[in-house]
């Protein structure tokens, strides 16, 4: 998946190193750029409200339509509406001319998973029974993300794999054995280690990391434990092939 420097990079942006989506107006006029060089949705005439990046109001009802009439699905960040309207336009830029892209393609890139991947994993696991395209299921997707407080992401699929992984993270029988901790908890705001700093709003912070510290490395100590002892019981009880053996000269 190309970052959003590399898609704007891509496209010919002047500016593709300094882009900062935080800061609206930035935001607006990248978008009116894409939409004047690359997409060319509207006729000149009717882009006028994307050109008013200075009228945050006047803009955010021509940015809405906009987007509406790209047909962009729901996203909440700057960030992901951006990505797709770059998406959109290097899409329509490639039918233009594939070739411009070679060099790109032929870049060798770690495999890593995609949303054909993971399109074709979720549709075999229900088996050809369930749609995963449909609204209904995009819709109990998100709705359930929502309540498991996973990030929002444009694939619903990949979000259901990270659904996946939250539920087998705390959910599973493994999750639901483990014994809750119990017992006064630590006063941090207490504590009378060495651990300060001249910022009194630190102080805190650097007891948990350094309390956090402490727990991984008792349970490396344990998993280092654990392999001697493994190694031990195999050390100590060895299997010996007495057919092997020889009795004098």
């Amino acid at each position: 998946m190309l970052s959003l420097k590399t898609k704007l990079e891509v496209l010919g942006h002047p500016g593709f190193t300094e882009v900062v989506i935080s800061d609206r107006k930035e935001f607006a006029n990248t978008v009116l750029w894409l939409e004047d060089q690359k997409i060319r949705l509207y006729s000149i005439e009717d882009r006028c409200k994307l050109r008013n990046v200075d009228n945050p109001e006047i803009w955010k009802e021509g940015y809405k339509k906009y987007c509406a009439d790209l047909n962009m699905p729901p996203l909440e960040t700057r960030q992901e509406q951006l990505s797709w309207i770059l998406s959109y336009a290097v899409r329509l830029d490639f039918l233009d001319d594939p070739d411009q892209f070679a060099s790109i393609n032929s870049k060798q890139v770690p495999p890593q998973s995609n949303g054909k991947q993971t399109q074709q994993k979720v549709q075999a696991i229900f088996e050809g029974n369930i749609n995963t395209q449909e609204k209904a299921f995009v819709d109990a997707v998100r709705l359930l993300a929502s309540k498991l407080n996973v990030p929002h992401h444009p694939n619903h699929l990949l979000q259901l794999e990270a659904i996946a992984r939250v539920v087998h993270e705390r959910l599973s029988p493994a999750a639901k054995d483990r014994k809750p901790v119990l017992g006064k908890p630590f006063p941090f705001d207490k504590g009378n280690d060495v651990v300060s700093s001249n910022d009194p709003a630190l102080d805190l912070p650097m007891r948990i990391l350094r309390l956090l510290q402490i727990q991984s490395l008792r349970e490396l100590q344990t998993h280092i434990n654990e392999t001697i002892v493994a190694v031990q019981n195999i050390t100590a009880n060895p299997k010996t092939d007495t057919k092997l053996g020889k009795v004098g000269f």
